[in-house]
């Protein structure tokens, strides 16, 4: 019963891992038109250095709902990573 417990909670815990990573959620969401998030980014046409970190994520959130929209959770690492990279 122990192995099967670890066993679980290990598989369970990655798959929750997976969930929240960034690269792995856009990947998931946009990369079947989107392969590239470095080069998706710098096709967008504004100024990033003149936006706050904050205004950048909110601007991706609103995008990405408008675009296409993943669950409101993904949407929002999805927004935080990419503002980043931004």
């Amino acid at each position: 019963m122990r192995v099967f417990l670890t066993v679980f909670l290990t598989i369970w815990s990655g798959a929750a891992l997976a969930e929240t990573d960034p690269a792995q959620l856009f990947a998931q969401s946009c990369g079947r038109c989107h392969r590239d998030a470095e080069r998706m980014v710098a096709k967008i046409d504004w100024t990033a250095d003149t936006q706050t970190p904050e205004a950048r994520r909110d601007w991706f959130d609103d995008f990405i709902a408008t675009h296409h929209s993943p669950d409101p959770d993904s949407r929002a690492v999805i927004a935080e990573w990419l503002a980043g990279i931004a």
